[in-house]
């Protein structure tokens, strides 16, 4: 028997995933620039990280039909 997911319970385990990755971040104590930049590059790198060990099944994929 296959392991279904429909797209809402893929929709809140991708949000789970991002709360629980802004849940770790450490707060940053200086606020320049550089210092949000880089913190947001590292929060994207701990997101995608935490979404390629997510396996989504081809059935839960949207169907696209793109038309000129």
């Amino acid at each position: 028997m296959k392991n279904r997911m429909t797209r809402r319970q893929l929709a809140g385990a991708i949000l789970a995933t991002g709360a629980a990755a802004a849940a770790q971040a450490p707060p940053t104590t200086l606020s320049t620039p550089a210092n949000e930049l880089q913190a947001a590059r590292e929060q994207n790198q701990r997101t995608a990280e935490a979404l390629a060990k997510a396996e989504v099944p081809m059935e839960a994929e949207p169907a696209f039909h793109f038309s000129a």
